[in-house]
């Protein structure tokens, strides 16, 4: 008799992805703006890097213009920059070319209103890894956003506020989980394990026993209480970057 070997078993796998918009912005103060009329052409004063959606994130500020072959400009120049990804450009650091929104605003000191806007804009951004700094392709926005007679007629305090709204659509992978072993089996030590696990995890992240609603007190797993504030909606926190009391010389 001859005997059959059964086949092997198929090969199975999952694969899911979530879209979903991400949104973000970028508050640039620059206290004493007069003195950022002595930059020449071409010279700029850049924002720290911020995240949205993956993606490094710069603004640009160039109070004569950006056009380096000129010295003096009756506008100023906002730019976009993308400074960076996540990834590598799918491990040879080829270029990225990233889709967002952007909005620039002048935002008014005292209240944090916007003074003046441009709308919404589209624009497609390529990040080279081969160009640190970025090239032209790399940033979009305005050569010319506001002529410097109409931004002074704007400006308190001899102080300059400036938002950048940007939108991108980020694609995360989404972990498929098989169903927790230990919820069809539980032993009562490896439920206990799996409990104090779950509650170190909640800690982590800042879900520390909610007190049943009474203020913004916390418990955490020591049994200690433990207060936190509120997250700031963007108004305050756009007000709170505006009346920082910047560091004394």
């Amino acid at each position: 008799m001859s005997s059959s070997i059964p086949p092997p078993p198929p090969s199975r796998s999952s694969s899911c992805f979530v879209t979903k918009p991400a949104r973000g912005f970028q508050v640039l103060r620059i206290d004493g703006y007069s003195c950022t009329k002595d930059l020449l052409g071409g010279e700029r004063i850049s924002s720290d890097i911020f995240i949205v959606g993956g993606r490094h994130w710069c603004v640009d500020y160039y109070p004569n213009g950006a056009d380096a072959s000129v010295n003096e400009s009756g506008a100023i120049a906002l730019y976009l920059r993308l400074a960076g990804t996540n990834s590598d450009g799918g491990g040879h650091r080829q270029k990225v070319r990233v889709p967002a929104r952007y909005k620039f605003s002048l935002l008014d000191v005292a209240t944090g209103d916007a003074t003046y806007e441009r709308p919404e804009e589209t624009g497609v951004f390529t990040f080279d890894w081969h160009q640190a700094a970025g090239g032209d392709d790399a940033r979009c926005g305005y050569a010319e956003f506001i002529t410097r007679q109409e931004l002074e007629g704007l400006i308190r305090e001899d102080r300059l506020a400036i938002r950048c709204d940007v939108g991108v659509t980020e694609v995360a992978p989404l972990p498929v989980v098989a169903a927790d072993p230990l919820a069809a089996n539980p032993s009562s030590t490896s439920r206990f394990m799996h409990d104090i696990a779950s509650r170190q995890r909640y800690n982590y992240l800042g879900f520390n026993g909610y007190n049943g609603g009474i203020g913004d007190e916390f418990y955490g797993l020591d049994g200690y209480r433990r207060s936190q504030e509120p997250p700031l909606d963007d108004k305050e926190y756009i007000l709170r970057c505006l009346t920082a009391e910047r560091p004394r010389e």
